[in-house]
């Protein structure tokens, strides 16, 4: 099995590590979670493209609708 392609890195404010948060091969649904993570002024979170080995700055963009 491949491994998921987005993954939703997220830490608490204070804390000086990021997590892996949650995996998935959709990019909308890689959007939903760091977008609910991100309401909270806590928590620094980013998405982190496997595939492309880069962090997600357009989540619209057609490169992340292609698997």
């Amino acid at each position: 099995m491949d491994p998921y392609r987005f993954h939703i890195m997220w830490r608490r404010v204070n804390e000086e590590e990021f997590r892996d948060f949650f995996q998935t091969n959709d990019i909308h649904e890689a959007k939903d979670f760091a977008m609910r993570l991100a309401f909270e002024e806590t928590n620094v979170v980013y998405v982190q493209d496997m595939k492309r080995n880069e962090r997600v700055r357009d989540f619209d963009a057609a490169i992340y609708q292609q698997n």
